[in-house]
């Protein structure tokens, strides 16, 4: 697994707190959230992304290459557990030679 470093400033966030309270809203489960509820769901995201990414970078690098594409994406989902609930949106690629048949 790859390690997270962050170079954020403490207490602050690079998502937009207007779109990811937006996004919150859209759940009807959730009535309210309050500024601190917001940070750390902004901050686990961006902790989520990196991670992701991370990973998709490493496959990047088996192939030898330093642009993360889809398909090394689609492999850290497709290889490593903790990403399986996103195997419905990521998932693996498929060759067109193989639909041709």
């Amino acid at each position: 697994m790859v390690s997270i470093e962050s170079a954020a400033t403490p207490g602050t966030s690079s998502l937009p707190a207007a779109r990811v309270r937006r996004i919150i809203k859209e759940d009807k489960d959730i009535f309210a959230c309050g500024s601190d509820s917001l940070f750390l769901i902004s901050r686990a995201t961006e902790y989520f992304i990196d991670s992701l990414v991370r990973e998709s970078y490493e496959f990047s690098r088996l192939d030898k290459r330093k642009t993360v594409q889809y398909k090394d994406m689609a492999k850290a989902v497709q290889s490593i557990e903790q990403y399986d609930f996103l195997t419905d949106i990521i998932p693996p690629t498929v060759s067109l030679k193989k639909n041709a048949n």
